[in-house]
């Protein structure tokens, strides 16, 4: 059986410990309310506009219908209500109603054939007989409710009342219709409903968007106690080696006996102490080293000194304290070498 010594543990970095599993952060909730917000106003923005634009459809309509209408071949009476910029259009789809003048009632429809618009003169008298001045250059028209109408003429009618607008032209199936732009309310309500569905769809959805996002999770206290890694700016550095003998000498592990002390060359060897006659030990004495030989007879060195018996004290006399003498260690011979492998004490010469 053979005794080997392990390796020092004290030059040895420690092995790296494995990172322990990092459980995926907690996702956080999404912002419900954000996205209830975001339907409901996107909802209200198309219904809302949606509402404006049907409205603004409907008043176009209702405004073509309530168009003045005068048929061709006689004189139509106009009442006019206030001062204002009145247009007149050559209707060639629609359905007369009720007429005043000398014009005879005709509800029925009409609808001209031909691809371009028929030819017509009119002639606009106010209440006192005189001419109105009837003024090119317009551009306007509507399709709506069953009625086709394109703009001919405008009139600047300054003062209320009665009026009277004679139509002529050689052919009968159309007619002339007169009052306001019937688009011009209805495109500026048609534009408000189409800002309000924008917007509302605009809001809504960015409303949708941020709910969508997920908060930020609450922070998770990590036990520091149990790091799993490193701290930052803090890299692990291994264990400085211990310090090593001189070369030549066996490293002794840490857990073998350490030997007595070694003598250095020249030192004389210590030898156990000789048991005084009046008791107790001597404190140990070195043997001098032996003189160097000339030739002759070897000289034998003296022994030690010895002490001389204790003498008894005369009788009567008080008892002498005896000054107590002092015990040296005990010497501890070095264990026995192993034998086979294993460490060894080196022994040097006495010489």
């Amino acid at each position: 059986m053979s005794f080997q010594p392990q390796a020092p543990m004290f030059g040895q970095p420690p092995p790296p410990l494995a990172p322990a599993p990092v459980a995926a952060p907690p996702k956080g909730k999404r912002r419900k309310g954000m996205i209830v917000a975001g339907l409901i106003v996107l909802l209200v923005g198309l219904i809302g506009g949606g509402a404006i634009v049907a409205k603004a459809m409907s008043n176009y309509e209702e405004a073509v219908k309530s168009l003045a209408r005068a048929p061709v071949g006689c004189t139509t009476t106009l009442v006019f209500d206030e001062p204002a910029t009145f247009t007149f259009y050559i209707e060639t789809k629609g359905q007369l109603g009720d007429l005043g003048g000398d014009c005879e009632a005709n509800a029925g429809p009409y609808e001209h054939t031909g691809d371009k618009l028929p030819k017509v003169s009119l002639t606009l008298e106010d209440p006192n007989g005189d001419p109105v001045d009837l003024q090119r250059g317009v551009t306007a028209s509507y399709d709506a409710a069953g009625f086709v109408g394109t703009a001919i003429r405008t009139a600047d009618i300054e003062q209320a009342g009665t009026f009277h607008l004679n139509v002529e032209s050689d052919e009968s199936d159309f007619a002339i219709a007169i009052g306001r732009d019937p688009k011009k309310d209805s495109e500026t309500l048609t534009a408000v409903g189409v800002g309000v569905a924008l917007v509302g769809v605009v809001v809504g959805l960015l409303l949708f968007l941020l709910g969508l996002r997920r908060r930020r999770p609450d922070p998770v206290m990590s036990d520091v106690r149990n790091p799993v890694g490193p701290l930052p700016g803090w890299p692990p550095s291994p264990y400085a080696p211990a310090p090593v003998g001189p070369p030549g000498l066996p490293l002794t592990p840490a857990f073998a006996p350490q030997p007595g002390p070694l003598l250095s060359p020249g030192q004389p060897p210590t030898r156990p102490p000789e048991q005084p006659v009046g008791g107790g030990f001597a404190p140990p004495t070195l043997a001098p080293p032996p003189p160097p030989s000339s030739g002759g007879a070897p000289v034998i060195p003296a022994g030690p000194p010895t002490s001389a018996p204790p003498t008894l004290p005369p009788a009567g006399a008080p008892p002498v304290a005896t000054p107590p003498t002092a015990v040296p260690p005990p010497v501890v011979a070095p264990p026995p070498a192993p034998s086979s492998g294993g460490w060894s004490i080196p022994v040097e010469d006495e010489d």
